[in-house]
């Protein structure tokens, strides 16, 4: 397989790993990528699976690890760096949450010492990415995806549910989880994090609608896409 690109993403947990897996899909349309899923355990990185989308020729090989908290996804960064660039990856990526380890108020320190610590190698450029404040805010400006959960998910569950997305932004909600799980729950369904609940999202979700309409809203989504665009094409 004459792959072109190698890139390495580090994430915090399991609901990134299948959003972002899905939007690097969508992104790379034909050009096909291989995830080679791994997991966080006792500080080895077990593999999950490789999951492929069946192209002959795929293009893309993303390493895809669930650092299974918040706190890893930069250590495991510094850790896997060197054996990074020895297999000639190109470019590595981490997303993380602030909540629930920090505060709206830590997001400037925390962009400040983002890179603190780590090596910056033009070789092997890493990108490191904060989803203000959870990456639910950027689930909950697709709004679009409600009706694919459940039809009866008006507008106005959604401004019951404590979001207004005529006059306010989800980044600005202290717990955007809980804000989605409120307003699944008006119509009887939850979203709690399971994998089931992750994944009937991430497929509800318009990726056409992310793209073009909710990088506009949340300046934290549009840096990670540009992130991913860079590192694909």
């Amino acid at each position: 397989m004459g792959m072109s690109k190698k890139i390495a993403i580090f994430v915090e947990g399991l609901t990134e790993q299948e959003f972002v897996i899905k939007l690097i899909q969508e992104l790379a349309g034909k050009r096909g990528v291989v995830f080679e899923v791994r997991k966080q355990h006792k500080s080895l990185l077990d593999l999950v699976e490789l999951r492929t989308d069946n192209t002959l020729n795929p293009e893309i090989f993303v390493l895809m690890v669930n650092c299974a908290t918040d706190s890893q996804v930069k250590s495991q960064i510094r850790d896997q760096f060197q054996n990074l660039k020895n297999a000639g990856y190109s470019t590595i990526i981490g997303l993380r949450d602030i909540y629930p380890d920090f505060k709206r108020q830590d997001v400037p320190r925390l962009q400040q010492s983002l890179y603190l610590g780590l090596v910056m190698d033009p070789a092997l450029p890493i990108n490191l990415h904060l989803a203000i404040l959870e990456i639910e805010a950027w689930f909950l400006e697709e709004l679009t995806h409600f009706a694919r959960i459940d039809a009866g998910i008006k507008l106005q569950n959604i401004v019951n549910a404590g979001f207004d997305p005529s006059s306010s932004r989800a980044y600005e909600l202290d717990h955007p989880a809980d804000t989605l799980h409120l307003i699944y729950n008006s119509v009887g369904k939850a979203y709690n994090k399971t994998k089931k609940h992750i994944q009937r999202t991430v497929e509800a979700l318009s990726y056409d609608s992310l793209y073009v309409d909710v990088r506009g809203k949340s300046p934290s989504l549009d840096a990670f896409v540009s992130s991913l665009e860079s590192a694909i094409f």
